[in-house]
């Protein structure tokens, strides 16, 4: 029912009863189940999640139905894990929160002189609900109707008739509002209750968020998905786009990757973490939330200084040998620009030297490392591990690299210890697509580029392009909707692991790039990148405002306007595709955004329309 009809449903009657789970207050899983998985995980006790959902059933296949069963009942029959039962209370405590919709319901009625009474199905004790229920500031109600504590239920309707008795008016004068259409609807209606099914938050957010359901459609099983779903559903939208954006998509990878980065450096007994700018801005930010026990410090290491400071570059490449002369402002004339440092190469060190000196990195790094064996090195994507290697060097200690991910596909030097985030089996489906470019959006900051370091201080690009300026502006609040998200779970778990895995932020990344919504097209239009170390020029990240009808730029974009894809279709409205006589493909329309139909004889011929 739509929440302005319930409000006309409110002022009709004298008394109003809610119900509490998944209407009154929210619980931070997308199945109520799910907690007894979250718990397993954390206690380690393989088996818990399933006797624990049975137990219930069990003890009235027992005992019989004249007993509602309570916690201590559920309990009883799970003597195994007794141990368990003070800690699903004190998570169900901490983590429920209020459903901000219907408490502002719950305060009109009570404005408008309505009695309020609360009504649940629910093995918790009334000293828990009661708790539970002050905690989230819901008061001034006149009586809690609880399954366990008079053995009567919704399900069942005897509640409601009790109800009626109880509060000595006709039925008619209640409205119960609540989310489970069997119980809190109909069941109420035929004692002659005035109901208003309210459809979980949940379930709306997924009707209206498509890159949402698709995600925890494919991985429900996962309990990290069902939390983050469930969080992104209970997140209020304050209807700025990159706000949303961070909480919602940016906040669980930054989770996901900045506790990996912790529980690896805590198992290889690190005591310092440098996090490098800027790419670690904000996951430094987030790790000062998990660690207590393990230093962190937000570090310069511009991968340019390696290459003039230390002639530490790869010379098979064409940009980073340009780099360096056009840093020391040498022409090289007719030479390539290795070529001329070859033949130059006593010049190159002897400024390399002086840069060195007059950066004064290497007493800089120390003093963040001197008092250490090793130290953690974090990163995001790298595909040289420049940085890293940049302090090894300086430092003199030895080092650890915590990435996303290392392009190991690319022509670059491995001579430093690393760890990535994204493992060997889904690192090739995380590289295509721009995913890449999504996270290098996701971990950056709203600082200045850096040009060098002078005598240990950082000395920045004074003026940027509007690109520039664009993404830093974006970015302060993408970092607030990460904040947001990652406080929320500590809120809500104390710290505890959450369970959202490389592969859910895989999955996450994947639908947000390859299934954008109209809007997500429109913000991203403005962001740009800069695919040299040198920040010279920027470029569309997803999508540019190209026109139409110029198909050759078009075909390069990874997004596209419906009037861009329409061009496509009708410039190419067939594609054939032929092996010999052994294979042949016709396929009408090919740029379509999806496949309409689709034929085959044999695995030979083929005929399709769409993509």
């Amino acid at each position: 029912m739509k929440l302005h009809n319930i409000y006309r449903y409110v002022d009709k009657v004298s008394i109003v009863s809610f119900d509490i789970f998944d209407t009154l207050l929210l619980r931070p899983y997308m199945k109520p189940e799910d907690l007894f998985l979250h718990l397993e995980k954390i206690y380690d006790c393989p088996g818990f999640s399933e006797q624990r959902k049975n137990a219930e059933t069990l003890f009235y296949q027992k005992y019989g139905t004249k007993k509602e069963a309570n916690i201590d009942d559920i309990y009883k029959m799970l003597p195994e894990f007794d141990n368990i039962k003070q800690a699903e209370m004190d998570m169900e405590f901490q983590s429920l929160v209020i459903n901000p919709e219907i408490k502002q319901i719950y305060d009109y009625a009570l404005n408008s002189g309505k009695k309020v009474v609360i009504c649940s199905d629910m093995y918790l004790p009334i000293q828990f609900i009661e708790k539970v229920l002050k905690k989230n500031k819901i008061a001034d109600y006149s009586k809690i109707y609880l399954s366990n504590l008079l053995n009567l239920r919704k399900d069942r309707g005897d509640m409601y008739s009790y109800m009626v008795q109880d509060l000595n008016v006709k039925p008619h004068q209640i409205l119960h509002i609540g989310d489970n259409k069997k119980s809190d609807f109909y069941q109420a209606k035929k004692h002659g209750i005035k109901a208003c099914f309210y459809s979980k938050v949940s379930e709306t957010f997924l009707h209206q968020n498509k890159k949402f359901a698709k995600f925890y459609k494919h991985q429900k099983s996962y309990l990290g998905a069902s939390i983050t779903t469930a969080l992104a559903s209970q997140k209020q939208t304050t209807g700025d786009y990159w706000e949303d954006f961070g909480y919602k998509y940016a906040g669980p990878v930054v989770y996901s990757y900045v506790r990996w980065i912790y529980e690896t450096a805590r198992c290889n007994g690190l005591d310092n973490i440098l996090f490098i700018a800027r790419d670690g801005y904000l996951m430094e930010k987030v790790f000062k939330m998990f660690s207590k026990d393990i230093k962190s410090s937000y570090v310069y290491a511009p991968r340019i200084l390696n290459y003039t400071a230390n002639l530490d570059y790869n010379p098979l490449s064409k940009e980073q040998p340009k780099i360096v002369c056009e840093y020391f402002h040498k022409n090289p004339g007719n030479l390539s620009y290795q070529k001329f440092i070859e033949k130059n190469v006593d010049e190159f060190r002897k400024l390399a030297r002086e840069e060195k000196e007059r950066t004064g990195y290497g007493e800089y790094i120390k003093k963040l490392t001197s008092h250490s064996n090793i130290i953690g090195v974090v990163d995001s994507i790298s595909g040289q591990l420049s940085g890293q290697r940049l302090i090894e060097k300086e430092s003199h200690t030895k080092t650890i690299g915590f990435y996303v991910l290392t392009l190991s596909g690319q022509k670059c030097v491995y001579d430093a210890e690393h760890r990535d985030y994204f493992s060997a089996e889904i690192r090739d489906l995380f590289v295509k697509d721009y995913k890449c470019d999504l996270i290098e959006l996701i971990f950056s900051s709203p600082e200045n580029p850096i040009i060098t370091l002078h005598y240990g201080k950082p000395v920045r690009k004074t003026s940027v392009s509007e690109a520039e300026l664009f993404r830093q502006k974006i970015y302060q609040k993408i970092e607030k909707g990460v904040m947001d998200f990652v406080q929320d779970v500590f809120n809500k778990f104390g710290g505890k692991d959450i369970y959202f895995s490389p592969l859910n932020s895989l999955i996450l990344l994947d639908i947000y790039v390859n299934k954008p919504a109209k809007q997500d097209i429109m913000e991203m239009f403005s962001v740009k990148k800069s695919p040299y170390a040198d920040n010279s020029i920027y470029v569309p990240l997803f999508s540019a405002p190209i026109p139409f009808w110029k198909v050759g730029s078009i075909k390069k974009l990874a997004w596209l306007t419906p009037a861009q894809r329409l061009g496509l279709i009708i410039s190419k409205p067939l594609s054939i595709k032929t092996r010999g006589l052994k294979k042949i493909e016709i396929n009408f329309f090919p740029y379509l955004k999806h496949k309409i139909f689709e034929l085959s004889f044999l695995n030979a011929f083929r005929i399709k329309v769409g993509y």
